[in-house]
């Protein structure tokens, strides 16, 4: 089947394509001097969110990530200790890693202490800590591969 170059040319134009769908373009900001992660889709804010970042002696590293895995029901493993996923749990309710650096992992995650968050601390191992609730809206918004840009701004 031949199709006329004008004819191809308007079908284009007016955006037809037989490519599925264009997503969302969703992603991720972090600003480690307001302590709030904000959170984009097609460029418009459609959440911000406070949090609680790394301590002075395990800082929250800057840079450009990206959303690596996404763990709905997360276990915490530290030093033999193991808890079970739930409200209790260390990394709270929901886990989204963003960047592997050796052994250390660094993501996005609720938190058993949300006062914390409410007071936007610097007193994680580096992680960005989310209120519980907060962490799982932005869970069902991203998917693995989303923009995650941490500034120091």
């Amino acid at each position: 089947m031949s199709v006329r170059p004008s004819l191809l040319a308007a079908l284009l134009a007016i955006g037809f394509s037989s490519t599925a769908p264009v997503q969302a373009d969703t992603s991720i900001e972090v600003s480690l001097k307001q302590r709030y992660l904000t959170l984009f889709e097609n460029g418009k804010v459609i959440g911000k969110y406070p949090i609680a970042i790394g301590a002075p002696e395990s800082p929250t590293i800057p840079g450009d990530f990206d959303i690596q895995n996404k763990d709905a029901s997360p276990i915490y493993h530290k030093k033999g200790k193991v808890v079970a996923p739930g409200p209790d749990n260390p990394v709270g309710v929901r886990y989204m890693p963003y960047v592997r650096i050796g052994r250390d992992e660094y993501a996005i995650h609720g938190t058993a202490w949300p006062s914390w968050v409410k007071l936007r601390a610097a007193v994680s191992l580096g992680c960005i800590r989310m209120l519980n609730n907060d962490v799982i809206q932005v869970f069902n918004r991203v998917k693995v591969g989303t923009p995650v840009v941490v500034t120091t701004n």
